[in-house]
């Protein structure tokens, strides 16, 4: 089997702008963050950002993630929902995010927390 084929594609929604809308970390998602971070052997930077900027990376993250855009905005995307929330949407995103990844990055992921 394959790296590729090892990727186990997580499917969550979250309610944005009213609507159910599917978050799916596929290649072009993983495009734009490989982009991002300088390359994938950077995700521990990723992380990071969560950690120290989480209402700004979550967002954009999340919308990055966002199989349909439509009506929605990166800077307005996490709108509906407050402080209170976080936790929630914490864990919608790295079940999407994190999901995706191979079993061996997952492990290597979760020692660098």
């Amino acid at each position: 089997m394959t790296e590729l084929e090892k990727v186990k594609e997580e499917k969550v929604t979250l309610k944005i702008k009213g609507k159910e809308r599917e978050i799916r970390y596929g290649f072009s998602a993983w495009a734009v963050i490989e982009e991002e971070l300088g390359g994938l052997d950077n995700l521990d930077k990723l992380q990071e950002q969560v950690e120290k900027h989480p209402f700004k990376t979550i967002p954009h993250l999340i919308y990055i993630g966002l199989v349909d855009k439509e009506g929605v905005e990166e800077s307005t995307v996490l709108d509906e929902y407050g402080l209170g929330d976080i936790e929630m949407i914490t864990k919608v995103f790295e079940k999407a995010l994190y999901g995706t990844l191979p079993d061996s990055e997952k492990k290597a992921v979760k020692e660098a927390k």
